[in-house]
């Protein structure tokens, strides 16, 4: 037979259906909540931009694209931070690292490592220099050679995704100033560092 309940259990039965009921609402909340803390303010000159959205979508379309073109590489054995590099030495095989960095624009101790693996997976080859003992040469391999047919398409499906929908002129305006917003950046970043 169920005991009645006293007053201070009754009390404290009221108390945590209380509490789940405000920590459920609290919880429908929470995700309303931290998008409005998230949510950066309005400019103060007029703008109707929230400050700092325009960065937030540089940002969300470059892990979008690497998210896409990792999707693909990864099956073929190929690392999304692999990629710009045999881009880069099947446009020129034979750069030095120095010069292979800075056309990825990556700092060398991120080159080192990305080329160690690429030496272990049988891409590329490091030869040094014979009129320069310091400089290394890279090159490619037969195997990272022959990526080349595989990989690009892979590439273009990842653009042609994302520029779906969008006509020739405006690509044309969007290179122009992806251009535009290379050449600010690097800028910047020379002048910062």
């Amino acid at each position: 037979m169920a005991r009645p309940k006293t007053g201070k259990r009754v009390a404290a039965g009221r108390k945590s259906r209380a509490t789940a009921a405000t920590a459920r609402t609290a919880a429908k909340s929470k995700p309303a909540a931290r998008a409005r803390r998230s949510t950066p303010k309005k400019a103060k000159a007029g703008g109707s931009q929230p400050i700092g959205a325009t960065t937030q979508t540089f940002a969300l379309v470059s892990r979008l694209v690497a998210r896409a073109l990792s999707a693909r590489l990864g099956p073929k054995g190929i690392g999304f931070g692999q990629f710009p590099v045999l881009l880069c030495l099947w446009d020129e095989d034979g750069v030095t690292q120095k010069v292979l960095s800075q056309r990825v624009r990556i700092q060398a101790p991120t080159m080192v490592r990305t080329l160690d693996r690429m030496e272990r997976e049988g891409l590329v080859k490091r030869v040094r220099s014979k009129t320069d003992r310091r400089q290394i040469h890279i090159r490619l391999t037969a195997k990272g050679r022959k990526l080349e047919n595989s990989l690009v398409p892979l590439a273009a499906e990842v653009e042609s995704a994302a520029l779906a929908g969008i006509s020739k002129r405006d690509r044309s305006q969007l290179d122009g100033l992806l251009a535009r917003l290379i050449a600010n950046l690097e800028k910047d970043s020379a002048g910062a560092g």
